[in-house]
């Protein structure tokens, strides 16, 4: 009666020793898949930066006429207001 009880514990442990190296060996695939997918494919390949376009100085130039604007109708609201 106890060897039964073996035969069964050895061949449970079969099944799951079986099952964790297969289910490392499809994860171990899909990886390489994904690796070869992402080494070769043409979304992911190495672009080279082109030249860099110079960039315009910055000069300031000032308040706008819209800007001047509206900042002397606030100092007008301002004033009248007080």
């Amino acid at each position: 009666m106890t060897w039964e009880f073996y035969a069964i514990w050895v061949v449970a442990g079969f099944a799951l020793i079986l099952f964790f190296l297969n289910e490392h060996r499809r994860r171990s695939i899909f990886m390489a898949d994904r690796a070869r997918h992402f080494a070769t494919a043409p979304a992911f390949r190495h672009r080279s930066a082109g030249p860099a376009a110079a960039q315009p100085s910055y000069t300031p130039t000032g308040l706008s006429a819209s800007d001047r604007m509206f900042l002397e109708a606030i100092a007008k609201n301002a004033n009248t207001k007080d």
